[in-house]
């Protein structure tokens, strides 16, 4: 742990170095979504303005980037992923989103690894069906599942 209360952002940082792959596309019913986890591969940081092209509402200045996504090679959306420094949640950062900027992934950092990690099976190797998809996703992390951008992935997936 850092100061009383924070998270301990090396280990963060060594968490998504070592268990996830620096960059990774998914083709979800059809639309390209890429992951880019290069950002761990140095000391974690906040999002700067240059990055926003904006100001950095107050709420993101405790939000430690580890990662991003791209949804349709730059046409959709291509928001930030990182952690909360005082309690631990993983969340994507949108500045362009219609909604709160901010959406909850996960609990902690090794919930979402693990969650990643389930998804990833699933839509690149097709290693587990994905109507099982919901439940195994869940079972992860179960307190925060249910208000997670992952649910709405999982609901997305699933057959008409």
């Amino acid at each position: 742990m850092g100061k009383e209360g924070e998270i301990d952002l090396e280990y963060v940082r060594a968490q998504v170095a070592a268990h996830l792959p620096h960059h990774v596309r998914w083709n979800v019913k059809g639309m390209m979504v890429d992951f880019d986890f290069s950002r761990a591969r140095a000391p974690l940081r906040v999002v700067t303005e240059d990055e926003v092209l904006g100001g950095i509402d107050k709420q993101w200045q405790t939000l430690y980037l580890f990662g991003e996504e791209d949804v349709s090679e730059g046409g959709g959306a291509r928001p930030f992923l990182g952690v909360e420094l005082n309690d631990g949640k993983v969340y994507g950062l949108d500045v362009e989103r219609d909604r709160s900027p901010l959406f909850l992934l996960n609990s902690d950092i090794d919930r979402f690894v693990k969650t990643f990690r389930l998804f990833d099976e699933t839509i690149r190797y097709r290693r587990i069906r994905i109507p099982d998809l919901p439940s195994l996703a869940a079972a992860i992390d179960p307190d925060a599942y249910a208000a997670s951008e992952w649910r709405l992935l999982a609901d997305y997936l699933l057959p008409d």
